[in-house]
């Protein structure tokens, strides 16, 4: 799209927080499989609704005018005058397939014969299950997957295509089987999180089972809540004003992260070139999605929940969530793919993402308005753990609450504000919550997002559906588009109905060798 065809069109700068951290450049693809066949017209209308209440979902992402840096992107979002014609557009069959904004396909045969997946209800109960997940690889253009088919077939290769391309900032792909319904939408991180990715969905449903007057407007491009955080905002001078009488000399560091100097940067680029080029290539990488019953959870937890209240200093207000639990499952697998033993006296840390928007505290330093899609991602670090003892010199429980401690410890308002401020002064550096030798673990948390209860009643083609259809979720899916091959990462995808929850982790084969051989 030229120039001058954005003539009308306003051009919106992304949050200062989401231009700020290296996620900007992936797109998360998400995908649902919902009970039933639904209606393709009622899905379109919908989207064509929540396009118009929310013009941004139809915008173009752009570089600035004389440089790539991400300083200058920004949207170009149709006004409201346009954006009905805008997206009708970018919807048409005379758009090739691959850069359709909103993709309709048909199969002849049930969801399973094509997509093949497994439920909670189909695996042990009293112990955790692994299934293949499939390989970090399969989002590339040459090799996708039968289930990036499936979801995203129209999404963006890479964000430097959404950027070069005449393509929506959102696409959405609807399979219709015999027995069920797929949607996949292709999200880029500038734009929102998971949970702001889990916005859009939420009000999608709510106009398809018609509530969309329920759908209140997005903020205006220059209300940025994380503005007063970032160098010459109010609060980062009060931040920088207090390390000053403190006699620092710079800010004072989150705990765990660091800003790498030249030689640290040098450092850390030869060990990852090392592992992706040589230890892990990016097509050994693959996905193992663990299914955690809820009867071993509650297993584990209350464990945990007995061992704290056992012990000698007392923990009277301490305790363990079932997400804790998981997370230390989790962290205990991956370190155990590197562990020497549970004498491996090198370090590892953990950094794990913390959503501003289910954080009380959140709102001293940043007022988030609702609804609100863009990244409000914060993260606790668990730094500098012995990585044979997090492998096996730990309980399950001993390492959750070593994760709940240091959740607790950098969720509070001044934590939240220190880490905020420092983030956004250190943009311009490379920076991170591991040292540039060390090992490290990322993960995040989809469970508060609940794409398990999201809800598409109202479209059901009630004819041509079992009589049980619901057009709820049995199966969430997901991937990423990264310009940075993916590892020593997991997510808690959520919830599944049969009660148990689902987390999907990313190691080399080898590595998945190794710890199936020890489980």
């Amino acid at each position: 799209m030229s120039i001058d065809k954005f003539a009308g069109w306003t051009s919106v700068k992304p949050s200062i927080f989401d231009a700020s951290g290296r996620e900007r450049k992936v797109i998360i693809l998400y995908g649902l499989v919902l009970e039933g066949r639904l209606d393709v017209d009622k899905l379109k209308e919908a989207w064509l609704q929540l396009c118009h209440a929310w013009p941004i979902l139809a915008a173009r992402l752009r570089y600035g005018a004389h440089s790539k840096a991400p300083a200058g992107w920004h949207f170009m979002v149709p006004s409201d005058a346009e954006v009905k014609k805008v997206v009708e557009a970018d919807m048409s069959t005379s758009v090739p397939v691959a850069r359709r904004s909103f993709l309709v396909d048909s199969v002849d045969g049930k969801v399973r014969d094509t997509h093949p997946f497994v439920e909670g209800r189909d695996l042990a109960q009293d112990r955790p299950s692994s299934v293949s997940g499939g390989r970090v690889t399969d989002v590339l253009p040459k090799k996708r997957s039968a289930a990036v088919h499936t979801f995203a077939s129209n999404a963006p290769p890479s964000l430097e295509d959404l950027i070069n391309q005449d393509r929506p900032l959102v696409t959405v792909k609807v399979t219709r089987f015999q027995d069920a319904t797929t949607i996949g939408i292709a999200v880029p991180h500038i734009l929102c999180d998971g949970p702001g990715a889990t916005e859009i969905l939420n009000a999608w449903t709510s106009i398809v089972n018609g509530e969309g007057d329920q759908i209140l407007p997005l903020p205006r491009g220059d209300q940025d809540p994380f503005a007063a955080l970032a160098p010459g905002g109010k609060l980062a001078q009060q931040e920088a004003e207090a390390a000053a009488q403190d006699g620092q000399k710079e800010l004072p560091r989150p705990v765990g992260w660091q800003a790498y100097n030249l030689w640290q940067t040098i450092c850390f680029f030869c060990v990852f070139l090392l592992d992706i080029l040589w230890t892990r290539p990016p097509a050994t990488m693959e996905y193992r999605d663990i299914y955690l019953p809820k009867r071993y959870l509650d297993e584990q937890k209350a464990t945990a929940m007995d061992m704290i209240k056992n012990e000698p200093a007392g923990g009277k207000n301490e305790y363990v969530s079932t997400s804790d639990i998981v997370t230390a499952i989790a962290i205990q697998r991956i370190c155990r793919a590197d562990a020497r033993g549970p004498d491996d006296k090198r370090l590892v840390s953990i950094g794990c993402a913390v959503n501003l928007r289910w954080q009380r505290n959140a709102g001293v330093s940043v007022n988030l308005p609702k609804p609100y899609l863009y990244n409000a991602t914060h993260s606790s670090v668990l730094a500098d753990l012995p990585i044979g003892k997090a492998a096996y010199g730990l309980t399950v429980g001993e390492l959750a609450l070593e994760f709940r401690r240091a959740l607790q410890r950098d969720t509070t308002a001044d934590a939240i504000r220190n880490s905020l401020v420092w983030r956004l002064a250190n943009a311009h550096k490379l920076s991170a919550f591991f040292g540039p030798t060390g090992f490290w673990i990322a993960s995040t948390n989809w469970r508060a997002m609940e794409l398990e209860k999201l809800s598409f009643a109202k479209a059901l083609d009630i004819a041509a559906s079992p009589a049980s259809a619901t057009g709820r979720p049995v199966k969430v899916w997901k991937a990423m588009v990264s310009d940075i091959p993916l590892r020593n990462t997991f997510v808690i995808v959520g919830d599944d109905p049969a009660g148990g929850v689902w987390v999907s982790i990313v190691l080399s084969a080898n590595q998945w060798k190794k710890v199936e051989r020890l489980d």
